[in-house]
């Protein structure tokens, strides 16, 4: 298989922005002079971000599907923005365009906000296993395994038919087991019962902390959490849950581009350093960048369409390759030849889709 067809199995617009001054905390001030990390824009408000341990706290939800099994999950988003205010979850509106898709749950609330699933089951038992490709090239790897596995009706994504069809990002972190079997209040989780990226779970004080991703936005450091994705190798890769199920979001609209570089400057020493084949050599996070995020606008959505990209053979032994930070260069460097898709051409959609909602802006 070539590596495009390859890339198509991997991974993980602007309008006007409305109301972006509800929803995203704004804690910068006038002049940074602190070296300690922070939060500079806070767009999840409903998690408690500490950059010491790269992990963000957030209510850990217990619902259970019609046929009886419990269900655990947190809610990151929301399509309607009444429902974002009262609950604190980030307003994506373009969720809405995904009501009716085949992958979309459904579910009622009760008066108290319990969800009742009518589908939709996740396998958490399997190891994640990854092994890179032989040196230099890392990607792709050699062995993929994901440590949690969504079943056909599987979707982060869930409709609430009796609250006017609001779609919820409700991805699941264990399913049809009780509070004792997941208490891992002080960390060191069981990964057969809980999604990978868990780092403490608590069901008695209801909180769960997750592990974030690092990548960029608008020139800036951007923090993401990964909970799903259409790919093996991605799922495996960002310890998410593999969800083939969700591919039909990519043709609904209710998606924004994030670009990952295939082949950037290696080293972990690096200040240059980017790409898949430095993540898969553990050197870091591969470090992606969204396309067009500033703020919370019309066009949000926390379901990305990966788009990969790769130096040309040129631009390496030019030495021209460097660390991207912002959507604008990666399409610059795509129209002029530095960067294609791995199947030749411009930087294109190869079918990747990742579930990762926005955290926040950092100080770095």
């Amino acid at each position: 298989m070539n590596s495009g067809k390859l890339l198509g199995r991997f991974i993980c617009r602007p309008m006007i922005v409305l109301f972006a001054s509800f929803f995203a905390i704004d804690v910068s001030s006038a002049a940074d002079t602190s070296t300690e990390k922070r939060i500079t824009k806070l767009f999840l408000t409903s998690g408690q971000v500490d950059l010491a341990r790269e992990v963000v706290k957030l209510p850990l939800h217990r619902g259970r599907l019609s046929s009886g099994e419990t269900v655990w999950f947190v809610l990151t988003d929301v399509s309607d923005l009444a429902t974002s205010k009262k609950m604190g979850l980030t307003w994506a509106p373009s969720l809405s365009r995904a009501k009716h898709l085949a992958s979309t749950r459904v579910a009622e609330m009760d008066e108290s906000n319990n969800f009742t699933f009518k589908s939709g089951r996740v396998d958490f038992s399997p190891t994640q296993t990854l092994e890179p490709g032989k040196t230099p090239n890392f990607f792709p790897p050699r062995k993929a395994q994901p440590g949690s596995i969504g079943d056909a009706h599987y979707s982060p994504l869930v409709r609430v038919a009796n609250r006017n069809d609001i779609v919820f990002n409700a991805p699941m972190i264990a399913f049809n087991v009780g509070p004792e079997k997941i208490s891992f209040c002080d960390g060191n989780p069981d990964y057969s019962v809980v999604t990978d990226s868990v780092a403490n779970i608590c069901p008695d004080k209801g909180t769960v902390d997750l592990k974030l991703r690092s990548g960029f936005a608008d020139g800036k450091h951007l923090r993401y959490l990964s909970f799903d994705a259409n790919s093996e190798e991605s799922a495996t890769l960002e310890a998410s849950t593999f969800a083939p199920a969700e591919s039909d979001i990519l043709k609904s609209g209710a998606t924004e581009v994030i670009y990952t570089i295939v082949n950037g400057k290696t080293g972990q020493n690096d200040r240059e350093r980017q790409g898949l084949n430095s993540a898969l050599n553990g050197e870091g996070p591969s470090l992606d960048i969204l396309e067009k995020f500033k703020e919370i606008s019309l066009g949000y959505s926390p379901m990305w369409d990966v788009q990969p990209a790769e130096w040309t053979k040129e631009a390496i032994e030019k030495n021209q390759r460097e660390l991207i930070t912002d959507g604008d260069d990666v399409t610059a460097k795509s129209k002029t030849g530095l960067l294609v898709s791995p199947g030749g051409g411009p930087v294109r959609t190869t079918g990747i889709l990742v579930n990762c909602p926005v955290v926040g802006f950092t100080n770095e």
